[in-house]
């Protein structure tokens, strides 16, 4: 019987121009045809879906976020809206104050980013301590590379004056006392209060999986991304997915720190191109920096001015060259494909040099067709992409930094590295098939906002980026439709639509390729389809 989709303009994003009036989808999920309403005659039968003359395109597909992360919206305060400390601390009252929360819980906030508060620094220990001395208070920043604790939860994880900084990260002293001021800095330094407070926060997976994912199919997103998978992570998505609760695709890179062979190990089934209850293993996921509106981003040239004033500041790598390179060999040579996070031109300057130099070494005879993955690439050189284009390296460009963060860039970086931050535009004149994310839960996995952030260059403030940069539509909606599908091997599959490929659409109230510009991020998603079946739709939300 199947389904046909029709009185809607499609936009398959196969060329530029390709347009049809009608999708006709068989009862395996996937597309039979696509063309004129001639598809009544091809699917007599079969249930007529009247799209009330919306636009179609491919379901879109998110490259890099962290969707275990997305708890974050569903179980911490959101501080991304507050402009002081005492604001900070304040939301953090009324919010452990609504959930009741005692001394054997935890008040977690996320969202804070210090170029937004009046004070322009991280908070301290004492704005948590004046929240709670009884409770452990940690908020993270907005690009969770770094946050705050306050003295009890200091206490719980063991942190003391005279715990060293760990290997890639940073703990916070107070000037001229050495005691801690609650601050860490990079997962290194983190991960320890993570330890203490994770266990509290009483989590349950699968009264929280429907929420989770609409955060993502109220944006059109039908395949995401778990960009750093912890191993009792990997274990709850795989009884989600075995208990049939998944309704996206979604794909688990297990990160560097955890024994991530392990991981694959206890999960075989997964460790697939091949989904099993829309879930698998796309490869390892290592990091080499830190964040650049965080003054961590890893530079070959200084920073205007660094954290405390410094005039030389370039920031550090978390890695070593023989670390990162042994980690991308097992990769390649598990045949895995290698997913690194990297915002500074230093970072990625590193990780072009060890790829190549474990691609080398490895003796694994597919180690070419890996599609090794580039993430954030915020500050990357036009000579980078020139050299990723030259190993099969794909870049997954953060461009939502132009409007969030592109007027901390220009303060930070100066006019002309900071002008062209997320600059799409020399990926597209490098001929790699480049991707846009939004590194959800730093941002709302708003991929249609990403796009426009990419063919329009604007600030909050209004100040325009550097043009040359700029991409079409076109580019931008292929970058987070086909080119994703390309970056996860499954264009086979997804990223267009064409007869034989899965039916995954998104439904807009208007057509990008067609509306100003300007207009791209408001669009509405009207309804998420995948694989034939709606499962959201914006009037039930």
């Amino acid at each position: 019987m199947g389904k046909l989709f029709h009185n809607a303009t499609f936009i398959p994003l196969t060329d530029e121009d390709a347009r049809a009036e009608a999708v006709l989808v068989g009862d395996d999920g996937r597309i039979a045809y696509v063309g004129t309403v001639e598809a009544r005659a091809l699917g007599e039968g079969a249930e007529e879906v009247d799209l009330g003359g919306a636009a179609v395109v491919p379901g879109l597909i998110d490259p890099h976020s962290h969707f275990t992360g997305s708890l974050q919206y569903l179980l911490f305060a959101d501080l991304s809206a507050c402009t002081s400390f005492a604001e900070i601390t304040e939301t953090l009252r009324e919010f452990a104050a609504k959930r009741h929360i005692g001394p054997d819980g935890v008040i977690m906030g996320n969202g804070y980013d210090q170029n937004n508060l009046v004070e322009q620094r991280h908070p301290d220990k004492s704005v948590l301590n004046a929240v709670s001395t009884d409770i452990p208070v940690l908020i993270t920043h907005v690009s969770n590379h770094m946050g705050v604790a306050n003295d009890r939860l200091l206490e719980l994880a063991g942190i003391t004056p005279t715990t060293p900084d760990p290997e890639g990260g940073r703990y916070g002293r107070m000037d001229g006392t050495g005691d801690l001021d609650g601050y860490a800095e990079e997962p290194a330094a983190m991960n320890p209060f993570y330890a203490v407070t994770t266990p509290r926060l009483g989590l349950d997976f699968n009264a929280m999986i429907g929420d989770m994912q609409r955060i993502y199919l109220e944006h059109g997103v039908t395949t995401c991304q778990d960009g750093a998978t912890a191993p009792d992570m990997a274990a709850v998505m795989a009884g989600l997915a075995k208990a049939g609760l998944l309704k996206m695709d979604i794909v688990a890179y297990p990160m560097w720190g955890t024994d991530v062979m392990a991981t694959l190990a206890a999960n075989p089934e997964f460790d697939s191109q091949d989904y099993h209850g829309h879930f698998r293993f796309g490869g390892l996921k290592m990091f080499l920096d830190g964040s650049p509106q965080g003054l961590t981003a890893w530079m070959t040239e200084p920073y205007v001015e660094g954290p405390d004033g410094e005039r030389d500041w370039v920031a550090y790598g978390t890695m070593t060259d023989d670390d990162a390179t042994a980690f991308a060999k097992a990769a390649i040579d598990s045949n895995h494909q290698l997913l690194c996070h990297t915002n500074g031109d230093a970072a990625a300057d590193q990780l072009l040099r060890v790829y190549e130099a474990a691609r080398d070494a490895s003796d694994n005879p597919n180690k070419m067709g890996l599609r090794p993955v580039m993430i954030h690439c915020q500050t990357a050189r036009t000579d980078q992409y020139e050299k990723m284009a030259e190993i099969g390296m794909i870049p997954s460009i953060f461009s939502s930094h132009i409007w969030y963060w592109g007027d901390a860039h220009l303060r930070n970086f100066g006019p002309a590295r900071g002008g062209r931050v997320s600059a799409c535009g020399d990926a597209a004149r490098a001929g790699l098939p480049f991707t846009l994310h939004t590194d959800t839960p730093v941002l709302r996995p708003n991929l249609l906002e990403a796009a426009w952030c990419a063919v329009n260059r604007v600030t909050k403030a209004g100040a325009q980026l550097d043009e040359d940069q700029k991409v079409t539509p076109y580019q931008a909606m292929r970058a987070i439709t086909f080119n994703g599908a390309y970056q996860y091997g499954e264009e086979a599959d997804k990223g267009t639509l064409e007869a034989g490929k899965l039916a995954d659409l998104v439904v807009l109230d208007r057509n990008p390729l067609a509306v100003d510009p300007r207009e791209i991020r408001d669009i509405k998603v009207l309804a998420t389809i995948k694989e034939g079946e709606v499962i959201y739709r914006r009037d039930e939300a």
